[in-house]
């Protein structure tokens, strides 16, 4: 029997990020809080909500409320385009959209090689990064669901 059991080494842990396009940025979120990605969808908005709620969808008999990740991570604005889908996450006992440009994939990350989050402030969605992952040049921005969307509370509200 090897010195290394069937646990892996802690350098070696991976977690699993399903990842998405907010205009020419990558991001991910943890696989174990989205619920599902809607490709097919239509909005129905909500008078006089925040700016960041783009308004409601019904799936399923449950009323969902989307929310604009650029507005909650202080981007600018845009249009989605065909591609648009909606990540339904987990937040509590609800369950909200997250509207984005395009989902990518789902990826296995190495955890010891995601860098923490650089400290730029509170307004630029320092809190709601978890950390940042480079391959092959390519920049991965991983945020923490719970954060992004517990300070979308505190701006919608």
């Amino acid at each position: 029997m090897s010195a290394e059991s069937p646990a892996r080494r802690a350098d070696d842990r991976l977690s699993r990020w399903v990842c998405f396009r907010l205009d020419a940025q990558l991001y991910g979120l943890p696989i174990l809080d989205v619920q599902e990605v809607l490709c097919q969808f239509e909005i129905e908005p909500v008078p006089g909500a925040p700016a960041a709620v783009l308004g409601v969808i019904n799936l399923r008999g449950t009323v969902i409320t989307v929310l604009d990740p650029r507005r909650l991570l202080a981007l600018p604005t845009s249009c989605p385009g065909a591609d648009a889908c909606i990540v339904i996450v987990d937040h509590g006992e609800e369950s909200l959209g997250l509207l984005v440009d395009r989902v990518t994939d789902v990826r296995k990350l190495v955890d010891a090689a995601i860098k923490p989050a650089p400290k730029v402030g509170v307004d630029a969605g320092e809190g709601c990064v978890h950390g940042i992952y480079v391959r092959d040049g390519e920049l991965l921005t991983l945020l923490d669901t719970a954060s992004l969307l517990t300070t979308s509370a505190a701006r919608v509200a």
